[in-house]
């Protein structure tokens, strides 16, 4: 059965990066985008029109930096540790929570049930963000996230082969590898760094890697990899190196922004902040605190050599909110970049680093329908993007018809 229907917009910002289009319509049908019909144009008879004209119209946002079911933070972390049900229950309501802002696609780079996420909304089990996932990352023995749920350990360049074919075999949609964490010690050789991205790459799959300082970031970015998250204690030599080669950068900002501000609530009151900021953040308080004090330099730089920025946000704190890809959006526009760009960043940028461009990234004839509507005009103000009205998801509208979920 053919299932069509007319959107008509006040203002429409297609994710390519060029002048937007005053009441537009859009022409959906079977979940994609079947026309973008000008302003003036007669629209079809016979066919539901649903009106936005008081809105502005994005495409459907993408946040690139996600843990679905992150839960080693949580203040009762041994209740989750004893129960995979629960942990499936929090992974629903982060989902679910991207959704109601406008995230209709989000890359899971590592998780305990990112796969089982993934189908759960494929099937409509669960209301939520369409999903990419990576599966289980992958590091050192004993390296960044070895502690976790959503990574598994491998060493040497043919234990990291292997490593790789048993995430895609499980079903991953991209490799997450994990190369360093706040020491200046890179965790893998570049001869296993090379191994995995090279396996990956070998058997159509991109490569996601976590590398924050120097040198395992320009270490990452000379095995190949698609996108280095976070970077954020680049070099000049890194980033010339990365604009070259096309590296995308992932800065997830907020996550390195939340983090300085829970640093320095540790250090203000310490006998009053949690289990986790207590015993984690106050051990390297200084370091979270510097970090965020570079962000904003850092990303200046990113610009100016022109690197190829998307968005993401990393969060796994359970006191900052699971979907915070508009905060992102902000701080990317506070530091310098324009509202148009950042859109694009987190819209167009997004889907070609994920090498879904084909279906992904902008309101254009032929791709899904994932498009969000806000009052107000995000171009003149990033934080219009927080007054959604509607989100639209495979040509189905998801929100305002949310499900309540317990919180």
């Amino acid at each position: 059965m053919v299932v069509t229907k007319i959107y008509r917009v006040g203002l429409l910002i297609d994710g390519q990066g060029g002048k937007p289009l005053a009441k537009a319509a859009l022409w959906v049908e079977n979940g994609r985008i079947k026309e973008v019909i000008p302003a003036g144009s007669d629209l079809p008879a016979g066919i539901d029109v649903v009106d936005l004209a008081e809105y502005t119209v994005i495409p459907g946002l993408i946040d690139m930096h996600m843990h679905v079911d992150y839960w080693h933070s949580q203040p009762n972390v041994a209740e989750f540790a004893q129960g995979e049900g629960l942990v499936a229950c929090l992974a629903a309501r982060n989902i679910r929570s991207t959704l109601e802002k406008g995230v209709t696609t989000l890359r899971d780079v590592s998780s305990t049930f990112g796969l089982q996420m993934r189908r759960a909304v494929e099937l409509g089990f669960i209301p939520g963000s369409r999903i990419f996932s990576a599966a289980k990352g992958i590091c050192m023995t004993g390296g960044h996230g070895h502690d976790t749920q959503g990574v598994v350990q491998a060493d040497g360049p043919e234990e990291i082969r292997k490593a790789v074919r048993q995430q895609i075999r499980a079903g991953a949609d991209l490799i997450k590898i994990l190369t360093s964490h706040r020491s200046e010690t890179p965790e893998y050789r570049q001869e296993e760094l090379d191994a995995g991205v090279d396996e990956a790459h070998r058997l159509g799959y991109r490569v996601a890697c976590h590398a924050a300082i120097m040198p395992a970031a320009k270490m990452a970015v000379l095995a190949g990899i698609d996108t280095l998250e976070h970077g954020t204690h680049l070099t000049d030599e890194v980033r010339e190196l990365m604009a070259e080669r096309g590296t995308y950068l992932v800065p997830t900002m907020i996550a390195y922004h939340s983090m300085g501000q829970a640093a320095r609530s540790v250090i203000a009151d310490p006998l009053n902040s949690g289990d986790y900021r207590r015993t984690q953040l106050a051990k390297h308080a200084d370091w979270w605190i510097k970090t965020d004090e570079m962000l904003e330099s850092q990303f200046r730089k990113a610009v100016a050599a022109g690197l190829k920025i998307t968005t993401g946000t990393d969060i796994v704190i359970p006191d900052v909110e699971f979907a915070s890809l508009h905060t992102e959006l902000e701080l990317m526009v506070k530091f310098g970049y324009s509202e148009m760009d950042t859109i694009c960043a987190a819209t167009r940028v997004a889907a070609e680093a994920l090498g879904k461009s084909a279906d992904l990234g902008t309101i254009t004839k032929g791709k899904i329908a994932d498009f969000v509507a806000v009052r107000g005009n995000p171009l003149e103000n990033i934080f219009a993007l927080r007054n959604l009205r509607m989100v639209v998801k495979d040509g189905s509208v998801e929100i305002p018809v949310p499900v309540p979920y317990f919180k």
